[in-house]
């Protein structure tokens, strides 16, 4: 059964729409707060232009640090590890690009390859700074800082920052391991060295290591029955 329809009144028809109501408060809103209403979209203009000044100087670091970067890697690979050195400190001085940090990590590695083993000590830090934790860049840079600590004969620190980059599941955790037992082994730490090799052992049954497990096995139970 139909409906007869809703009809319109007059007085409904005179009254204004919403959208025209709503015309007529803006306007109003912005006739009584015009200094606040400018000044606001002068503010939000500013922001925009900040914001696309800072990418647009972020993305001109990143390219001066590819070229940078870039020209070090090849020195790198060359093995002119001095002149390595400077070419990286050039790509680690554009702080902005994500080059920088790794620059820094280059940087340990060509001072560790010419044994000056204290700058390679303070470019590994400062990489270990700019990475987070349980990362593969952290245990690559903890791994730059120990080998410099015992290029250095500081073995005890050594150890401890093996152990660190052994902790972190990642590519060169084995290497990590190897470290540190190593170092164990050069400040008489057999039980430590022991550990360690063991520990690789896990993971590589076959490795010839096993040999120097017997071999400080056998110095351990020496060492024992003499005290």
């Amino acid at each position: 059964m139909a409906t007869a329809s809703r009809r319109i009144t007059r007085k409904q028809l005179r009254q204004p729409d919403w959208l025209h109501t709503t015309t007529e408060q803006a306007l109003e809103f912005y006739e009584g707060n015009r200094v606040v209403v400018l000044t606001g979209a002068v503010v939000l203009i500013l922001l925009m232009l900040g914001v696309w000044a800072l990418q647009a100087f972020k993305q001109s670091q990143d390219n001066q640090a590819v070229q940078e970067f870039s020209r070090a890697i090849n020195l790198y690979q060359t093995e002119k590890y001095r002149e390595a050195v400077a070419a990286f400190q050039k790509a680690g001085a554009y702080r902005w690009s994500h080059y920088a940090l790794l620059a820094h990590l280059y940087e340990a590695n060509s001072y560790l390859a010419i044994n000056d083993s204290d700058k390679a000590i303070t470019a590994a830090e400062r990489f270990i700074a700019g990475t987070s934790s349980d990362s593969l860049y952290r245990q690559m840079g903890l791994l730059a800082l120990a080998s410099a600590e015992e290029q250095k004969n500081q073995c005890k620190q050594a150890v401890e920052h093996y152990s660190q980059a052994a902790m972190i599941k990642a590519a060169f955790r084995e290497r990590a391991i190897m470290g540190k037992g190593r170092c164990s082994e050069q400040i008489g730490d057999t039980k430590g060295a022991l550990a360690a090799y063991k520990e690789y052992l896990q993971d590589n049954p076959d490795s010839p290591l096993a040999i120097r497990v017997a071999e400080l096995e056998a110095k351990a139970g020496g060492q024992a029955v003499a005290k």
